[in-house]
């Protein structure tokens, strides 16, 4: 990969190691963003706090069977992000993303705020997105802007089409969202159904969702946790997902049709470190996935 003016490689060292960038498969970039914060800003702190948390992690994955250590992962480091300018932020994650596949290797995303996945989907193109969410973030705008996180599966909608977005987790929304869900068809799983349903019900049904796709993303921002596990985020909502049942749920669909996946909406100055330390090993456990489907 070229270098580039927007990475400042001194950010940090995900999970206290690091691959070269050569032999690396997953190449990982922090994203400090959070202007757009409607509640509870300070998810711009969340690459740093999360890494920090990756260093104390165990690196043995019990699901995947996999060592941590045998992932080939380069942390690039944080984008230099343009703080109140959300269309120039989410266009040099594109183009950051853009130099990462060009390399033929799996771009992962640390936030910062949700917002910054459709620079992600941008690179991407042609991907099915699963959003991990207790929002939908389907609104045209919030507060008169189109590029608000909470209008994040909006603008990626209308980049790849309703039928190519499914959110999981959603349980906050209102009258107008809702209309639109039904109106698009946009395909969801509440957490209130997972919960009474159970995880092996919510999987079966997420796969058969997914069977048509070629090329997987997924997004997961912290919220769609319930706030008694990650309370550190800017917008909890209760009756949401265990941190056993979202990863009981990722373990069934990565494989290797994953292209892409981020991690967003970390707010440490809300956390007591376990939502950091929540957020670092969604992103052991999600390489630890693809290394084991790729073996």
């Amino acid at each position: 990969m070229k270098e580039s003016f927007y990475i400042n490689s001194a950010s940090g060292m995900f999970g206290g190691f690091q691959r070269s960038f050569s032999e690396a498969e997953f190449a990982l970039f922090g994203v400090p963003y959070d202007s757009t914060a409607s509640f509870r800003p300070g998810a711009r702190f969340g690459p740093r706090s999360i890494r920090e948390a990756s260093t104390s992690l165990e690196t043995w994955s019990w699901r995947a069977g996999v060592d941590y250590e045998d992932v080939k992962l380069h942390d690039l480091g944080d984008l230099a992000v343009v703080h109140g300018d959300t269309a120039e932020t989410i266009r040099r994650v594109a183009e950051t993303a853009e130099d990462i596949i060009g390399t033929r290797k799996t771009p992962v995303m640390i936030g910062g705020e949700h917002s910054m996945t459709l620079g992600m989907v941008k690179a991407l193109k042609d991907v099915t997105v699963v959003s991990f969410d207790a929002h939908f973030d389907l609104r045209e705008e919030y507060l008169s802007n189109k590029l608000s996180h909470a209008c994040v599966m909006r603008r990626i909608t209308e980049e790849i089409g309703s039928g190519s977005v499914i959110v999981v987790g959603p349980r906050a929304t209102f009258r107008e969202e809702m209309e639109f869900v039904k109106q698009k068809s946009i395909k969801y799983l509440s957490s209130l159904e997972i919960i009474r349903s159970g995880t092996k019900s919510a999987t079966s049904w997420l796969r058969e969702s997914l069977r048509g796709a070629k090329k997987i993303y997924i997004s997961i921002d912290i919220d769609a946790l319930d706030p008694a596990f990650a309370p550190g985020t800017g917008c909890p909502e209760p009756e949401g997902l265990s941190t056993t049942a979202l990863l009981d749920i990722l373990y069934e669909i990565v494989d290797s049709r994953l292209v892409g996946f981020d991690v967003v909406e970390v707010c440490p100055p809300y956390d007591n470190g376990g939502t950091a330390a929540i957020g670092a090993k969604l992103i052991f456990e999600v390489c630890c996935m693809a290394t084991a489907q790729r073996k």
